[in-house]
Protein backbone atom coordinates (compact mmCIF):
# COMPACT_ATOMS: atom_id res chain seq x y z
CA UNK A 1 0.00 0.00 0.00
CA UNK A 2 1.35 3.41 -0.96
CA UNK A 3 1.67 5.75 2.03
CA UNK A 4 2.02 9.51 1.68
CA UNK A 5 5.64 10.71 1.81
CA UNK A 6 6.95 13.07 4.48
CA UNK A 7 4.75 16.01 5.35
CA UNK A 8 4.19 18.17 8.38
CA UNK A 9 1.05 18.77 10.37
CA UNK A 10 0.87 22.54 10.71
CA UNK A 11 -0.16 24.16 13.94
CA UNK A 12 -3.92 24.12 13.97
CA UNK A 13 -6.30 26.16 16.07
CA UNK A 14 -3.32 27.05 18.31
CA UNK A 15 -4.10 24.01 20.42
CA UNK A 16 -2.16 21.02 19.07
CA UNK A 17 1.52 20.22 18.69
CA UNK A 18 3.52 20.14 15.49
CA UNK A 19 4.20 16.62 14.20
CA UNK A 20 6.62 15.45 11.53
CA UNK A 21 5.36 12.49 9.51
CA UNK A 22 8.31 10.26 8.71
CA UNK A 23 11.10 8.50 10.58
CA UNK A 24 10.42 10.47 13.78
CA UNK A 25 6.67 10.21 13.33
CA UNK A 26 6.35 6.69 14.71
CA UNK A 27 8.14 7.63 17.93
CA UNK A 28 5.56 10.37 18.45
CA UNK A 29 2.66 8.11 17.56
CA UNK A 30 0.65 7.23 20.67
CA UNK A 31 -0.62 3.68 20.95
CA UNK A 32 -4.29 3.02 21.57
CA UNK A 33 -3.41 1.76 25.04
CA UNK A 34 -1.36 4.87 25.83
CA UNK A 35 -4.41 6.90 24.91
CA UNK A 36 -6.44 4.75 27.35
CA UNK A 37 -8.70 3.73 24.49
CA UNK A 38 -9.78 0.15 25.02
CA UNK A 39 -13.23 0.65 23.53
CA UNK A 40 -14.34 2.67 20.53
CA UNK A 41 -17.87 3.37 19.31
CA UNK A 42 -20.14 3.67 16.28
CA UNK A 43 -23.45 5.56 16.38
CA UNK A 44 -26.25 4.24 14.18
CA UNK A 45 -29.89 3.10 14.09
CA UNK A 46 -31.35 0.45 16.37
CA UNK A 47 -31.81 -1.92 13.40
CA UNK A 48 -28.15 -1.76 12.39
CA UNK A 49 -27.02 -1.95 16.01
CA UNK A 50 -28.93 -5.14 16.71
CA UNK A 51 -27.89 -6.67 13.38
CA UNK A 52 -24.22 -5.98 14.13
CA UNK A 53 -24.36 -8.39 17.08
CA UNK A 54 -25.06 -11.29 14.72
CA UNK A 55 -23.63 -10.15 11.39
CA UNK A 56 -20.90 -7.69 12.29
CA UNK A 57 -20.76 -4.07 11.18
CA UNK A 58 -20.54 -3.42 7.46
CA UNK A 59 -19.41 -0.37 5.44
CA UNK A 60 -21.75 1.43 3.07
CA UNK A 61 -20.36 -0.30 -0.04
CA UNK A 62 -21.85 -3.54 1.29
CA UNK A 63 -25.12 -2.13 2.63
CA UNK A 64 -25.89 0.61 0.12
CA UNK A 65 -27.08 2.84 2.97
CA UNK A 66 -25.55 6.08 4.22
CA UNK A 67 -26.49 7.84 7.44
CA UNK A 68 -24.20 10.82 6.82
CA UNK A 69 -25.51 13.35 4.31
CA UNK A 70 -23.62 16.44 5.46
CA UNK A 71 -21.17 18.32 3.22
CA UNK A 72 -18.91 15.59 1.76
CA UNK A 73 -20.32 12.06 1.62
CA UNK A 74 -18.42 9.44 3.59
CA UNK A 75 -16.01 6.91 2.12
CA UNK A 76 -18.11 3.85 1.17
CA UNK A 77 -15.37 1.40 2.16
CA UNK A 78 -15.04 2.71 5.72
CA UNK A 79 -16.86 2.38 9.02
CA UNK A 80 -16.43 5.57 11.03
CA UNK A 81 -15.58 5.22 14.72
CA UNK A 82 -15.35 7.64 17.63
CA UNK A 83 -14.36 7.89 21.27
CA UNK A 84 -16.69 10.80 21.99
CA UNK A 85 -19.37 11.61 19.45
CA UNK A 86 -21.30 8.34 19.01
CA UNK A 87 -24.56 9.79 20.45
CA UNK A 88 -24.35 12.71 18.02
CA UNK A 89 -23.78 10.47 14.99
CA UNK A 90 -26.54 8.11 16.14
CA UNK A 91 -28.98 11.00 16.43
CA UNK A 92 -28.03 12.11 12.93
CA UNK A 93 -28.76 8.59 11.68
CA UNK A 94 -32.37 8.73 12.94
CA UNK A 95 -32.92 12.45 12.46
CA UNK A 96 -35.66 12.12 9.85
CA UNK A 97 -37.21 8.95 11.28
CA UNK A 98 -39.80 9.87 13.88
CA UNK A 99 -40.09 7.45 16.78
CA UNK A 100 -37.04 5.39 15.77
CA UNK A 101 -34.55 4.48 18.49
CA UNK A 102 -30.84 4.88 17.98
CA UNK A 103 -27.98 2.58 18.88
CA UNK A 104 -24.35 2.87 19.92
CA UNK A 105 -22.11 -0.09 19.14
CA UNK A 106 -19.17 -0.68 21.48
CA UNK A 107 -16.10 -2.24 19.87
CA UNK A 108 -13.01 -3.77 21.48
CA UNK A 109 -9.96 -2.17 19.86
CA UNK A 110 -7.70 -5.13 20.65
CA UNK A 111 -9.90 -7.29 18.41
CA UNK A 112 -9.56 -5.05 15.35
CA UNK A 113 -6.98 -5.49 12.61
CA UNK A 114 -4.75 -2.43 13.03
CA UNK A 115 -3.69 -2.55 9.37
CA UNK A 116 -7.28 -1.67 8.45
CA UNK A 117 -7.47 1.41 10.66
CA UNK A 118 -7.66 4.76 8.89
CA UNK A 119 -7.84 8.42 9.96
CA UNK A 120 -11.01 10.42 9.59
CA UNK A 121 -10.60 12.52 6.45
CA UNK A 122 -11.73 15.59 8.40
CA UNK A 123 -8.70 15.20 10.66
CA UNK A 124 -6.26 15.22 7.75
CA UNK A 125 -8.02 18.17 6.12
CA UNK A 126 -8.04 20.27 9.28
CA UNK A 127 -4.54 19.31 10.41
CA UNK A 128 -2.92 20.22 7.09
CA UNK A 129 -5.06 23.24 6.25
CA UNK A 130 -2.42 25.80 7.21
CA UNK A 131 0.46 24.07 5.48
CA UNK A 132 1.16 26.61 2.72
CA UNK A 133 3.72 24.30 1.12
CA UNK A 134 1.11 21.53 0.87
CA UNK A 135 3.60 18.86 1.87
CA UNK A 136 0.78 16.31 1.93
CA UNK A 137 0.10 16.87 -1.77
CA UNK A 138 -3.63 17.39 -1.22
CA UNK A 139 -5.49 18.51 -4.33
CA UNK A 140 -8.26 21.08 -4.02
CA UNK A 141 -8.80 24.72 -3.11
CA UNK A 142 -11.94 24.57 -0.98
CA UNK A 143 -12.48 22.57 2.18
CA UNK A 144 -14.91 20.25 0.41
CA UNK A 145 -12.53 19.66 -2.50
CA UNK A 146 -9.67 18.88 -0.15
CA UNK A 147 -11.83 16.56 1.95
CA UNK A 148 -13.02 14.71 -1.15
CA UNK A 149 -9.44 14.22 -2.30
CA UNK A 150 -8.37 12.88 1.10
CA UNK A 151 -11.43 10.61 1.27
CA UNK A 152 -10.56 9.14 -2.12
CA UNK A 153 -6.89 8.66 -1.17
CA UNK A 154 -7.37 7.71 2.48
CA UNK A 155 -5.08 4.67 2.29
CA UNK A 156 -2.17 7.01 1.66
CA UNK A 157 -2.72 8.55 5.11
CA UNK A 158 -3.26 5.27 6.99
CA UNK A 159 -0.40 5.78 9.47
CA UNK A 160 -2.10 8.86 10.93
CA UNK A 161 -5.15 7.09 12.36
CA UNK A 162 -3.92 7.23 15.95
CA UNK A 163 -3.30 10.96 15.67
CA UNK A 164 -6.84 11.23 14.29
CA UNK A 165 -8.17 9.56 17.44
CA UNK A 166 -5.97 11.62 19.71
CA UNK A 167 -6.80 15.02 18.26
CA UNK A 168 -10.27 14.66 16.72
CA UNK A 169 -11.70 11.71 18.67
CA UNK A 170 -12.55 9.98 15.39
CA UNK A 171 -11.05 7.41 13.04
CA UNK A 172 -12.27 4.75 10.62
CA UNK A 173 -11.98 1.05 9.81
CA UNK A 174 -11.70 -0.36 6.30
CA UNK A 175 -14.01 -3.28 5.68
CA UNK A 176 -16.24 -5.34 7.95
CA UNK A 177 -15.92 -5.25 11.73
CA UNK A 178 -16.55 -8.82 12.81
CA UNK A 179 -19.19 -9.53 15.41
CA UNK A 180 -16.49 -10.99 17.68
CA UNK A 181 -15.02 -7.48 18.11
CA UNK A 182 -18.36 -6.06 19.29
CA UNK A 183 -18.83 -6.17 23.07
CA UNK A 184 -22.27 -4.63 23.46
CA UNK A 185 -24.89 -2.37 21.94
CA UNK A 186 -26.81 0.40 23.69
CA UNK A 187 -30.31 1.03 22.33
CA UNK A 188 -31.69 4.44 23.28
CA UNK A 189 -35.32 5.56 23.32
CA UNK A 190 -35.03 9.26 22.53
CA UNK A 191 -38.51 10.05 23.85
CA UNK A 192 -37.45 9.05 27.37
CA UNK A 193 -34.30 11.18 27.61
CA UNK A 194 -34.79 14.19 25.34
CA UNK A 195 -32.77 16.53 27.54
CA UNK A 196 -29.69 14.29 27.43
CA UNK A 197 -30.09 13.84 23.67
CA UNK A 198 -30.10 17.62 23.40
CA UNK A 199 -26.72 17.65 25.17
CA UNK A 200 -25.40 15.30 22.48
CA UNK A 201 -26.54 17.53 19.61
CA UNK A 202 -24.21 20.42 20.38
CA UNK A 203 -20.72 19.46 19.14
CA UNK A 204 -18.81 21.01 16.28
CA UNK A 205 -16.50 18.23 15.08
CA UNK A 206 -13.18 20.04 14.97
CA UNK A 207 -9.68 19.84 16.39
CA UNK A 208 -10.26 22.85 18.64
CA UNK A 209 -13.56 21.51 19.95
CA UNK A 210 -12.09 18.12 20.82
CA UNK A 211 -9.12 19.75 22.55
CA UNK A 212 -11.42 21.83 24.75
CA UNK A 213 -14.53 19.64 25.06
CA UNK A 214 -13.33 16.10 24.33
CA UNK A 215 -13.54 14.94 27.95
CA UNK A 216 -17.08 16.29 28.20
CA UNK A 217 -18.26 14.34 25.16
CA UNK A 218 -16.44 11.16 26.16
CA UNK A 219 -18.31 11.36 29.46
CA UNK A 220 -21.62 11.85 27.64
CA UNK A 221 -20.78 8.85 25.45
CA UNK A 222 -20.27 6.78 28.62
CA UNK A 223 -23.64 7.84 29.97
CA UNK A 224 -25.40 6.66 26.82
CA UNK A 225 -23.62 3.33 27.22
CA UNK A 226 -25.38 2.92 30.55
CA UNK A 227 -22.41 3.82 32.74
CA UNK A 228 -22.98 6.01 35.81
CA UNK A 229 -21.92 9.66 35.70
CA UNK A 230 -22.03 11.67 38.92
CA UNK A 231 -23.27 15.24 39.04
CA UNK A 232 -19.86 16.38 40.32
CA UNK A 233 -18.15 14.72 37.38
CA UNK A 234 -20.66 16.24 34.97
CA UNK A 235 -19.98 19.82 36.00
CA UNK A 236 -16.22 19.34 36.41
CA UNK A 237 -15.92 18.01 32.85
CA UNK A 238 -17.72 20.95 31.23
CA UNK A 239 -15.44 23.21 29.20
CA UNK A 240 -16.95 26.08 31.20
CA UNK A 241 -18.47 25.09 34.54
CA UNK A 242 -21.74 27.05 34.85
CA UNK A 243 -21.76 26.59 38.63
CA UNK A 244 -18.96 29.13 38.87
CA UNK A 245 -21.36 31.84 37.73
CA UNK A 246 -24.38 30.94 39.88
CA UNK A 247 -25.36 32.12 43.31
CA UNK A 248 -26.07 29.47 45.93
CA UNK A 249 -29.77 29.18 45.08
CA UNK A 250 -29.12 28.86 41.36
CA UNK A 251 -26.33 26.38 42.00
CA UNK A 252 -28.56 24.15 44.14
CA UNK A 253 -31.26 24.23 41.46
CA UNK A 254 -28.81 23.33 38.66
CA UNK A 255 -27.35 20.45 40.68
CA UNK A 256 -30.81 19.09 41.48
CA UNK A 257 -31.92 19.26 37.84
CA UNK A 258 -28.74 17.61 36.54
CA UNK A 259 -28.86 14.90 39.18
CA UNK A 260 -32.34 14.02 37.99
CA UNK A 261 -31.24 13.90 34.35
CA UNK A 262 -28.20 11.75 35.02
CA UNK A 263 -30.11 9.26 37.15
CA UNK A 264 -32.69 8.69 34.42
CA UNK A 265 -31.14 5.94 32.33
CA UNK A 266 -34.42 4.12 31.78
CA UNK A 267 -34.17 5.18 28.16
CA UNK A 268 -31.15 2.91 27.68
CA UNK A 269 -31.21 -0.82 26.99
CA UNK A 270 -27.87 -2.60 26.97
CA UNK A 271 -27.58 -5.71 24.81
CA UNK A 272 -24.39 -7.67 25.54
CA UNK A 273 -22.70 -9.75 22.89
CA UNK A 274 -23.00 -13.50 23.37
Amino acid sequence: MLVKPLFSLSRYASHCHHFQFGSSYRSLMPSVRLLNIVKIYHGTTETIGRRALTEGLKPRELTGKSNWKHTVESNPTLIYLTTAYAPYYALQAVKERKGVKFAIIEIETDLLDETKMRPDEDFIEQATRRDKKNGAGIVGKTMNERTEYIRNHIDEFSDSWKLSVQHLGNCAYKGVIKKTAITKVSVVDISKCKSMCFEAMEPVISLANYKICGAQYRMLNRWFMGEPVTVDEWFQMQSVNPLHFFDEKEKASAIKMMTKKLSNQRCIKIISAN
